[in-house]
């Protein structure tokens, strides 16, 4: 952090004035009668979730994914959607 001499002396007066004036004569910002759209949720975004692992069986999963080539995360969700779909 830099360390700076304090100001001497007082601006001059018409520095109001003069932001007052820079101000005033800015464009216009455009008035929008209708809100932009909200954009459409990508139907293939994933939600985190944090899940609790028994040491032994975490080591378990890690082995099964590198067996595999995937990582964990893809390993568990390959897992779960395929003893969801045994169900039906």
């Amino acid at each position: 952090m830099a360390v700076a001499r304090k100001p001497v002396g007082k601006p001059a007066r018409d520095t109001d004035a003069a932001a007052e004036r820079f101000i005033q004569g800015g464009a216009p910002m455009p008035v929008r009668a209708v809100p932009p759209p909200e954009p459409a949720p990508a139907p293939n975004r994933k939600t985190p979730v944090m899940m609790r692992f028994d040491t032994g069986l975490l080591a378990r999963v890690d082995k099964a994914a590198k067996r595999r080539g995937v990582s964990r995360s893809a390993w568990i969700a390959y897992t779960v959607s395929a003893a969801l779909d045994a169900e039906d």
